[in-house]
């Protein structure tokens, strides 16, 4: 699989946010609504501006972990990387420094691509290993968000945590 390894300091992101669980794959379905009731309010005339730093481009970020007593709740944001002040009605959420396998993809292909990073290139990678676990049950343990991160059109990229072996 094509990948790069970008290390980046903390940042904030700045958007819209929801609060989901993995239960019977609530959060796919969760997830998916949301961005319709983004898409269809131009939300994204709120969010795109604020985009001033790395990752560039509108990002749906994962954070797992939110709730002590149940791994499966997770907040999902759609937002921007930024380090402008966070505008009245958004939310915003504080990404820890981390090493990110960044791979690329299109909207087309990301699900597959997300599957793949989990079941292939995370097992099977002999320098890098994944922050998070827990994908296929739901119950996640999590060393940081996982980003989509939607750049033009339909290119978009997979960024995960992860750490040298």
């Amino acid at each position: 699989m094509e990948y790069r390894i970008v290390e980046l300091e903390s940042f904030k992101l700045a958007g819209m946010k929801m609060r989901s669980t993995n239960d019977n794959q609530q959060g796919m379905k969760d997830c998916e609504a949301f961005w319709n009731q983004f898409i269809s309010g131009n939300k994204h005339e709120a969010v795109a501006p604020l985009i001033n730093r790395e990752p560039f481009g509108v990002i749906g970020a994962s954070f797992y972990n939110v709730v002590s007593e149940d791994s499966k709740k997770f907040d999902y944001y759609i937002a921007a990387a930024t380090t402008a002040p966070t505008p009245d009605g958004m939310e915003e959420a504080e990404v820890p420094a981390n090493t990110w396998a960044v791979f690329p993809c299109t909207g087309k292909t990301a699900g597959t691509t997300q599957i793949e990073i989990v079941t292939k290139w995370g097992p099977e990678s002999e320098e890098y290993e994944l922050l998070n676990s827990g994908y296929m049950t739901g119950k996640m343990s999590s060393g940081g968000p996982d980003l989509e991160v939607y750049t033009q059109g339909e290119d978009m990229e997979i960024w995960v945590p992860v750490k040298r072996k």
